[in-house]
């Protein structure tokens, strides 16, 4: 079987230089019961499959031809009943496509996946991917077209899953391109999947521990999405549509929960730090230049965002256990300055309350400003600000207080 193989690879050699021009494809395989099959058809493709030990496969397939492109693969893997497939295609028809599409997969341990599609869409020029996986078990995945993408997969550990999808779901008549993903894990059973459709995107997730769990969706352009987890049971999910928004997460503990959601805005930023367990986070924004921060540590607290219109500022800090804060805030479209603005921090003790709704004409309304601030236990807190110029501060430093502030302006 090893010596098939290298007359394979040697074929290989000969009909790239016979048909397909300057095509060159090498095989190295060492074992038994491997598989490799390179098929390149283009200008100036190449491919590099190393494979060790016994029970490996690897699938490469290239097509491009045309117009100073560039077409590169190289499957490294060692272990047992690994499994590696490559497949790029560019056909370069338009003038936008001047060459490079790469990619890398590298695997050790035993019985890992991974899966490079890059095209059908044509525009492809510079975009390449990388995978490189050590341990047991892992499957990783990468999916790019349009243009100029780029997305690398790292991962370390066992049972760890990986996706990234580059422009995938648009039309070959939408625009897209340039696109950057890049996920980076190591543990046990840990899941990151990126979609990415639109231009200029910007995904990053790292995670370390076991059974941690990221999503990000990006549609539109210029969106920054990044998550850092670590520890055990940990979730992320961040979504944005349109242009221009910036969305962080960063967690460590145990089942804690983080949610962000920018939707048909932009210029919008969402912050949320997470520390300790069982906390959970959801930051939700329709508009433009809102701006969400979440800060918790402790046990089993709660914090739910929501923005709608242009122009709001919320803030919430907590460090005790069981306690629970929202911020609710709609303005106007229009806005010169920041039209609500809201701050909620809640220290120490447990089973705290805290409740802030504004709401603002906008145009040239006046800001509306809440603070509450509570020390202790069991303390029940809520503002309703509606029209401008309202301005309330709560602050409570016992236990089992109660506040409740209404104010109409016109």
């Amino acid at each position: 079987m090893k010596k098939l193989n290298y007359i394979i690879a040697a074929l290989l050699l000969f009909t790239g230089g016979a048909f397909a021009q300057s095509n060159i494809a090498n095989v190295t395989e060492s074992g038994q019961d491997q598989k490799a099959t390179v098929d390149q058809n283009g200008i100036l493709n190449k491919s590099y499959v190393n494979q060790s030990n016994k029970a490996n496969t690897a699938m490469v397939t290239q097509i491009n031809k045309n117009n100073k492109t560039n077409t590169y693969s190289e499957v490294n893997q060692s272990g047992a009943t690994n499994k590696a497939t490559v497949e790029q295609t560019s056909n370069a028809k338009f003038p936008l496509s001047t060459g490079k599409i790469e990619a890398y997969i590298t695997q050790s341990g035993n019985m890992n996946e991974a899966l490079q599609v890059q095209g059908p869409h044509l525009l492809q020029g510079k975009t390449f991917g990388e995978i490189i996986q050590g341990g047991n078990e892992n499957y990783a995945s990468q999916h790019q077209v349009k243009n100029g993408n780029e997305a690398r997969i790292n991962q370390a550990g066992n049972k760890n899953n990986a996706k990234q999808g580059q422009d995938v779901e648009l039309l070959p008549e939408e625009e897209g391109s340039f696109n950057i993903a890049l996920i980076s894990q190591s543990g046990s059973m840990n899941t990151a999947t990126q979609i990415q459709n639109g231009a200029a995107n910007n995904a990053e997730i790292h995670q370390s521990g076991n059974d941690n769990k990221a999503d990000q969706l990006q549609y539109g352009g210029f969106n920054i999405a990044k998550a850092d987890q670590s520890g055990s049971n940990n979730t992320s999910m961040q979504n944005q549509k349109y242009m221009y928004n910036l969305a962080t997460s960063d967690q460590s503990g145990n089942s804690n929960t983080s949610e962000q959601i920018q939707d048909l805005g932009g210029l919008n930023i969402a912050f949320a730090d997470q520390s300790g367990d069982l906390n959970t986070s959801v930051q939700k924004q329709l508009g433009i230049e809102n701006k969400a921060q979440v800060d918790q540590s402790g046990l089993g607290n709660s914090a739910d965002q929501s923005q709608v219109g242009t122009m709001n500022n919320a803030k919430i800090n907590q460090a005790s256990s069981t306690s629970k804060a929202i911020q609710i805030q709609k303005s106007g479209l229009i806005g010169g300055d920041i039209l609500n603005n809201a701050e909620i921090v809640q220290l120490g003790g447990s089973n705290n309350y805290a409740l802030q709704d504004q709401t603002s004409p906008g145009g040239i309304a006046l800001l509306n400003n809440a603070m509450i601030s509570q020390d202790g236990s069991s303390n029940f807190a809520t503002q309703t600000q509606t029209g401008g110029d309202n301005s309330s501060t709560i602050l409570q430093t016992s236990n089992g207080s109660n506040a409740v502030v209404t104010q109409t302006m016109p």
